[in-house]
Parts: structure tokens; C-alpha cells; sequence
């Protein structure tokens, strides 16, 4: 690994290296340009350089081979393949978020904040395929390279699998071998899942992706010019902006599965039309199953179209052990840094929830009264457990939020992407394709819900001393990965109500409807459906507080629970 110094020892280097913008005019303001005077920026370049290790070069050369698309054989040091990238203008000092992408894709974030690189990517440049690769070279050891070297041996000359070579550079010569590409995993697919069954479900998932015209096609996309990004965005398709059937592209489609986006549950509810050739797919939701039902169109077909339906894949629930449960259960604000009342009623939510996830078969454990740091260090001791047995995950975290995070007992912030970051399956390899659950109560933002009348429901006395919010205000963002649920208690922007003698009505409604669903087989998605419309129609006694939760995930099964065998918890 190379010298590590900190984030201004560049300023002091004499600079050997001058990118072509260096000359410019300081950079316009705008999301990078805190950290990026032109001056500065080739220093900085050349920190990153000395942070890095030879290894560590060559996976930032692997990982642009298709943006750059020539030979790098010959490119042995990171600011070799900054200049390259200068040249086909992609990376700048008024565009470093190349930079950012590449340095977040091989776990340098550290490295990132020391920079001062801006957290938030203005596109993705990076294909998945490209990740695809990186991620099972970084899964694979140098056992499992021998093994490979040998299944390949009837497939690649000797001379190449006689060198001293690491896996990404055999995806090279397997590329130039016209043995691999995005659209051609097989021959890694057999070598490699010889030994990992789960890298070998990797592999199938992202060739499922393929196949429904969206991972390769953006592929093909991002590499049809040198100065145009035609990457997809990361915003989630709000419920309204579903394209209804005379669209041609699906939102699914330009939302991308290579980087999963959080759906509400409504989401599926909605017609859509796929840019695929063979068949038009639509969703439904139903109380206690959801199907695909696709019309297939056949060209040279003169008869009515076929019609076809499937059920969606279930997660694996097998066993009598759920999984592990944490509860961060937040009272005690009288230590915090900004004015925070107490959470009265928070006990009773927590006792709720403790009793229901056990009866569902998890193993819960309360904490009490964390800071932010507290809360981080319980998700990491999370993420450590082995979770093997296991079918899933849960967390619930109860105590006082923000658009976007949540607040420890400190009064410090803790972003939603900070608490499910350390669950990732890159993270926590035995957690890889299972679900991971979380239920936040907590507010979103500080404004009420619009209230419609439809009949009188109590006197016209504004206070109601009974119902409190859990309210702070600005903003952050939500993190995306596979298999997530994040069943927030509001929607952002806007409060959630607690009462003080029953608890709050999101995680009242939760446990209430996790009781009486689950042993009639409903799904949990579906039981979140209806603890939407059990909150939204709960009111205080003027009518005038209403909250509405929100749903978002990025599961890719239904998730049915075992009914228990005994009596749901009184």
C-alpha cells in the first residue's frame, strides 16, 4: 500500500504532472467546486496516486477499460490513467465525480472524505458488468484463481495461464479472447460457480437483468460516445409518474435494476409497458399474492395473443429461526445537543415490537438510549454476527428524525444510508440474498399532512396533549441495495404521531396487523398496505393530525412469514 499522508500534504509537492485544465480559470461553482481549484487538482490527483497500491492502480484501470476502450497494458500508475481520462474528458476539476465513483467502487472511503470529494455522483460512469467483475474478483482467493486457471485450460492458451496474474486481468485476456462480455457470462458462470454457488447467483442475477433488455442495454448506452453519459438516474419513480401504456419505456426500464432503487409498494399497482420484444408485462397486487402476468406478442403468429401468468419467487423461510431483530429504542434526550424532548411513549412500541418479533420466530434485542455513535457500533455488531441460519435481518429504530435520518440520543444525526450500509451483501456476506428489514419511527420533516373532512370527528380545540411528533428538519439521502425494506413511519417532509399512553400509531398499526395477517398467509408488503391505510386513517381528536407511512424497497421476492404455531403475543 503506498504512503498515506493527510489531505493537504499534496499542496506542498512539487507537482511533476499538469493536467490539460490546469491552466484554466477556477472552476464555476457547483456541486465539486469547494475542492477544486484547477490549481490544486492535479496535486490532488497526485495524492490519490501516492495513497494507492500497485493493486489498487490496476483495479481503477480494470474498471475503465470501457470507458477508455484501447489497450492499457501499459498504464502502471494512476496518473497514467488520469491524463487518458482527461483526454476523453472525463474526468475534470469542474467534473471529479469519475474519480468519486471509481475510489467508492474499490472501498477507498476514507480516502474520499480526507480528499473532500463530493459524496453525491453526479452520473455513474462505471458499467455494472464492469462492477460484476471487480466483485467476484474481490470474492475470489488465490485458491479459487488456481482452480479457475485450471478449468480454463481448455479455453485459454498456457502462456497466458502461466503467468503470475490476477483474476481481473484474466478477464481481460478472456475478453480479448471474445470468451466474455456483458452478454456472454457463460464461461465465468462455469468456472467460477464450480466453487461459489453464491458468486454463481450473482452472476444469474445480473444475466436475469440482461435478459430483460435493461443491464446491457445501458451498457451499450454509456459506451455509444466519449462525451455523453446516458447512465440512468437513481431518483425514486414516484407512484403519479408511472408511464401509463402509451409510453414505450417502462420505469423500471429507465430507473435501471443494476442500481437497485427503493419502490413503494403502490409502485406495482400500476400498468406498464417494457421496451421488449416479445412481451408486454403488467403488475398487480393482490392481499396474498402478487403476479406477473405477461401477454406475449408473437410476430409470425396469426392466432389471439397467449396469455401467461406467474407467481413471484418467495424468499427462502425455512426452520423455526426468523433471524436477529435490533431495537434502538430512543427516550432519554435531556443530554442532546439540540433541543430534543423526551419520547413518552416509546416503551410501549418497544415492548410491542419485542413481543411480536419474537412470536414471528426472530431473536430481538432492546437497546436503549443511544448516541449516534451507539447506534452505528449496534448495527456493525449486527453486520458481525453470523447470520447463516438465518432467513433475514430486522431493525427498528424509534426515536426522533429528519427528512432523510434519524436523531441518537446526542442530538447527532445519523443518515438512513448509515444505518443500512453496514447490512449490504458486499458488507455482510451472510446476509447475500436475504432480506433486510427495517422500520423506522421516527418524523421526516416537520410539516402536517392536509387534512380532507368528511365528517366532524370532535370539538374544535387545536391542543391534543396527548399526541407529540418526533420532528428536526433538513435533508439526506437514502442508500440503494438488493433485498432492502425500509418501512419509514411517514412520508419525507412530514411529521409522525406518538401518544403517549399507547405509543405511536405506525408501529401500533405494525404490530396490530403482523398479528392478524401473518398466520393467514399475507405477504409483508401487502401487510404494510394495510398498515397505510390503518395510520391514514387515524386522526387526534380534532381531526386535524393525520400521517401517512411510506414503504420503499429493493426486494426482489415476496417475503411470506411462517404462520407460528402459537398464540399471537396479547
Amino acid at each position: 500500500m503506498g504512503d498515506r499522508r493527510s489531505p493537504t500534504a499534496y499542496l506542498s509537492e512539487p507537482s511533476h504532472f499538469l493536467l490539460p485544465t490546469a491552466l484554466n480559470s477556477p472552476a464555476p461553482p457547483g456541486p465539486h467546486s469547494r475542492c477544486m481549484e484547477t490549481l490544486e487538482f492535479p496535486k490532488m490527483l497526485l495524492e490519490v496516486q501516492d495513497s494507492l497500491s500497485q493493486a489498487e492502480v490496476q483495479e481503477l484501470v480494470f474498471l475503465c477499460a470501457d470507458l477508455l476502450r484501447k489497450d492499457l497494458s501499459t498504464v502502471t500508475s494512476a496518473t497514467d490513467l488520469f491524463l487518458l481520462l482527461q483526454k476523453e474528458d472525463l474526468l475534470s476539476s469542474e467534473d471529479p465525480s469519475l474519480l468519486t465513483e471509481l475510489l467508492r467502487i474499490i472501498k477507498r472511503k476514507k480516502l474520499i472524505q480526507e480528499l473532500r470529494l463530493g459524496a453525491q455522483l453526479l452520473n455513474r460512469r462505471i458499467s455494472p458488468y464492469r462492477e460484476l467483475l471487480y466483485e467476484l474478483a474481490e470474492n475470489t482467493s488465490a485458491n479459487d484463481l488456481k482452480n479457475i486457471k485450471f478449468l480454463l485450460s481448455e479455453t485459454l492458451p498456457l502462456r497466458i495461464l502461466e503467468k503470475d496474474t490476477t483474476l481481473l486481468q484474466l478477464f481481460l485476456d478472456l475478453e480479448k479472447a471474445g470468451l466474455l462480455d456483458a452478454d456472454n457470462l457463460d464461461t465465468i458462470e462455469r468456472v467460477i460457480g464450480s466453487n461459489h454457488p453464491r458468486l454463481q447467483a450473482r452472476i444469474k442475477q445480473f444475466k436475469m437483468k440482461s435478459d430483460a433488455g435493461i443491464t446491457a442495454q445501458e451498457t451499450k448506452w454509456k459506451n455509444k460516445t466519449e462525451s455523453q453519459d446516458f447512465s440512468v438516474t437513481k431518483t425514486p419513480v414516484q407512484p403519479e409518474s408511472i408511464p401509463q401504456n402509451g409510453d414505450t419505456m417502462s420505469a423500471v426500464h429507465k430507473q435501471g435494476l443494476e442500481n437497485p432503487v427503493l419502490y413503494p409498494p403502490s409502485f406495482f399497482s400500476h400498468p406498464q409497458s417494457a421496451e421488449m420484444p416479445t412481451s408486454l408485462l403488467s403488475f398487480s397486487v393482490q392481499s396474498h399474492h402478487v403476479e406477473i402476468t405477461s401477454t406475449v406478442e408473437e410476430k409470425n403468429c396469426s392466432g389471439p395473443n397467449q396469455q401467461s401468468t406467474l407467481k413471484l419467487e418467495e424468499y427462502a423461510m425455512k426452520g423455526d429461526w426468523r433471524g436477529f431483530c435490533l431495537i434502538i429504542n430512543n427516550y432519554d434526550f435531556s443530554k442532546s445537543c439540540i433541543s430534543l424532548g423526551n419520547r413518552e411513549g416509546t416503551d410501549i412500541d418497544a415492548e410491542n415490537l419485542k413481543n411480536v418479533f419474537r412470536w414471528l420466530g426472530f431473536t430481538p434485542e432492546v437497546v436503549r438510549d443511544c448516541s449516534r455513535a451507539s447506534m452505528l457500533e449496534m448495527l456493525k455488531k449486527l453486520c458481525s454476527r453470523d447470520h447463516k441460519q438465518a432467513d433475514c435481518v430486522a431493525c427498528c429504530v424509534l426515536t426522533h428524525g429528519y427528512e432523510g435520518g434519524v436523531y441518537g440520543v446526542d442530538g447527532k444525526k445519523v443518515a438512513l444510508r448509515e444505518l443500512m450500509d453496514p447490512l449490504y451483501g458486499h458488507q455482510c456476506f451472510s446476509l447475500s440474498d436475504k432480506p433486510k428489514l427495517f422500520f423506522i419511527q421516527a418524523c421526516q420533516g416537520s410539516n402536517e399532512q392536509q387534512v380532507i373532512f368528511l365528517q366532524p370527528d370532535g370539538p374544535n380545540d387545536s391542543m391534543e396533549t396527548g399526541i407529540v411528533c418526533d420532528a428536526r428538519v433538513p435533508r439526506e439521502s437514502i442508500p440503494s441495495g438488493a433485498d432492502f425494506l425500509l418501512a419509514m413511519s411517514t412520508v419525507p417532509s412530514f411529521v409522525s404521531y406518538r401518544e403517549k399512553t399507547r405509543g405511536t400509531w405506525f408501529i401500533q398499526s405494525l404490530c396490530k396487523n403482523l398479528q392478524q395477517l401473518v398466520p393467514r398467509g399475507v405477504d409483508l408488503l401487502s401487510i404494510l398496505t394495510q398498515v397505510n391505510n390503518d395510520v391514514s386513517s387515524k386522526a387526534d381528536k380534532t381531526g386535524q393530525k393525520k400521517q401517512i407511512p411510506q414503504p420503499e424497497f429493493t426486494l426482489r421476492k415476496r417475503i411470506v412469514f411462517p404462520s407460528p404455531s402459537s398464540s399471537p403475543p396479547s
